[in-house]
């Protein structure tokens, strides 16, 4: 006859009690209840697939980063901004910010360059009321270093206004 072993013999009264789980990092590692933790091997997709994914957003947070010198949502402000660039281009938009205590305005438009560029430019504190002048669809021309813009109108001469800050 076989010997039994006491444990064979032995039958628990209560069902066995789960251990105590950390709160945020549950099963992981592998102790305590009836569940064994999960594990992964080499050649799961998971394990292909996330460098990939990490390494796309490292690409996609990089350009995101080096692109807003040539963003289109950029606003060119202030007289050294103006002066240094050059545009020839039809105004797409026009439309103008009250800055309260004082109530200043603010101008802005958007240009559509001759290069098919969109800039948005501002022209806070401009004191020679550039925005009483152009109007949507006026082409708009400045050239590089001087503070001179010429606004053609359709129905109107051409006007040459010079930008005082």
């Amino acid at each position: 006859m076989e010997q039994q072993s006491p444990d064979q013999n032995y039958r628990r009264v209560h069902k066995p009690r789960a251990k105590l789980k950390m709160p945020l990092f549950g099963n992981m590692f592998g102790e305590g209840g009836s569940k064994p933790a999960r594990s992964r091997d080499d050649t799961s997709l998971y394990n292909k697939i996330t460098p990939v994914i990490i390494g796309i957003a490292i690409v996609a947070f990089g350009i995101d980063y080096f692109r807003t010198k040539n963003d289109t949502k950029r606003t060119y402000r202030g007289a050294d901004e103006i002066q240094a660039m050059e545009f020839n281009g039809k105004i797409m938009r026009k439309w103008y910010n009250v800055i309260p205590p004082n109530g200043e305005i603010e101008y802005v438009v958007e240009i559509f360059n001759d290069k098919k560029e969109k800039r948005i430019i501002s022209f806070k504190d401009e004191k020679s009321n550039l925005g009483d002048f152009v109007l949507p669809k006026n082409t708009i021309i400045k050239k590089e270093g001087s503070l001179d813009i010429t606004v053609k109108r359709y129905f109107k001469a051409d006007t040459v206004l010079t930008l005082k800050y």
